[in-house]
């Protein structure tokens, strides 16, 4: 059996496409006959796919992988195990000894019977997405592979129905203005655009603005743009001026004040609060003291021009969160 393994150091790389480098072996009689380690520098899907079938591959270990990517490798005959994590060379001893299946090491296992994420039997994968365990639901929608909601079905064997009618009556309106915006087909409007029509829609006629200082400048320019709609309150988050001698942390300066932001916008009466920037932990105080519902407008991202998505479609992020985790 001829297997190989995308590597990121010495750990099975978290995508494929990430790796440089990857792990060929071969394993005969359940034990790892030969090894050796080939460059894999940026490769496509293609590129890939194109050394697996060269390379006459049986088995494809690997972590993140797409559905296309995969029923393609499958068309060759080649088998791919996903969702592995740990070092190499562990992967390669479970894999001889017949126990390495999707999902191996991810964080979520917890006994011998690697479960794939959320606790679901690997025996399940693409046929439901929760299972009921002494009472307490597990749910993993990532692993589902029939994705049954997308068609109209439940997901569930649970008697209890995950879509409450009932809890959504005070919410009828906002749904039906939710629904109306993302109906427009053309996607032409932005976030900004979207939180203008709902607020619109919803009849809001006060806002309030959640800012970080350090996105001062942003703020300034949401805030005069919201002006030509609404009355809108901006609030910075060192609103108070606390510094470190009246506080029980050690952080020098003047200290972040989320309670004291949400404390005066509830104070305001406002309608809708828009959290800008707020430090993470930040966040979510501010949105479970303010009275009035709260959204994300923007995130801060320091590394990133406030774009953290970036950071999943970028090899050299991934590498520097895995470095530091």
């Amino acid at each position: 059996m001829r297997v190989a393994i995308p590597l990121f150091g010495t750990r099975v790389s978290p995508r494929y496409l990430y790796a440089d480098k990857m792990m060929l072996a071969k394993v005969v009689d359940n034990r790892v006959a030969s090894r050796k380690i080939a460059e894999a520098p940026s490769m496509s899907e293609e590129a890939w796919l194109s050394q697996l079938v060269t390379l006459g591959i049986d088995v494809f270990v690997c972590g993140a992988v797409e559905e296309d990517f995969l029923e393609q490798v499958e068309s060759y005959g080649i088998k791919i195990i996903r969702n592995v994590a740990g070092e190499v060379e562990e992967i390669l001893s479970s894999l001889a000894s017949g126990h390495l299946k999707d999902g191996y090491g991810s964080a979520s296992q917890t006994d011998g019977s690697m479960p794939r994420a959320g606790g679901i039997p690997l025996s399940s994968i693409g046929k439901k997405t929760s299972e009921q365990t002494d009472g307490e639901m597990r749910i993993d929608c990532i692993e589902c592979l029939d994705r049954p909601c997308l068609q109209g079905k439940s997901c569930t064997s649970s008697p209890e129905n995950l879509f409450a009618v009932d809890k959504y009556s005070e919410f009828r309106h906002s749904m039906e203005v939710t629904m109306d915006i993302s109906a427009e087909t053309d996607r032409k409007l932005c976030r900004i655009a979207e939180f203008i029509y709902y607020s619109l829609g919803m009849e809001y006629k006060h806002i309030g603005v959640a800012f970080c200082v350090e996105m001062f400048q942003e703020a300034e320019i949401l805030t005069r743009l919201l002006r030509r709609f609404f009355r809108v309150s901006p609030v910075c988050c060192k609103i108070g001026g606390h510094t470190q001698q009246d506080s029980i942390t050690a952080v020098e300066g003047v200290l972040c004040n989320p309670v004291g932001q949400a404390f005066v916008l509830n104070s305001l009466r406002t309608d809708i609060n828009v959290s800008m920037g707020l430090c993470v932990g930040c966040d979510y105080i501010f949105a479970r003291h303010s009275e009035a519902p709260t959204t994300t407008l923007f995130v801060k991202d320091k590394s990133l021009a406030n774009n953290p998505v970036n950071a999943l479609y970028s090899k050299y992020y991934i590498d520097d969160i895995l470095r530091e985790a």
